[in-house]
């Protein structure tokens, strides 16, 4: 039998790893908000955004983005 006090530590346990999962995929979210508004040709605001697009020097179709 489990001690209660036990499965609420494994509660909080669970519920930090969650937390952790829903911080980086936000982070992940706002990232491909902007890459959509880039493909749009939109504006990016100034915070923490792209600020440029190189191009492969192999003349290729596969592009880096440069972060401030």
């Amino acid at each position: 039998m489990t001690n209660i006090y036990d499965a609420i530590k494994e509660k909080e346990n669970q519920i930090a790893i969650f937390q952790a999962q829903i911080s980086g995929l936000n982070a992940e979210i706002e990232a491909l908000r902007v890459a959509a508004r880039i493909l749009e040709g939109g504006t990016v605001s100034e915070s923490g955004r792209p600020v440029a697009v190189q191009s492969n020097a192999n003349g290729g179709a596969e592009k880096k983005r440069v972060w401030p």
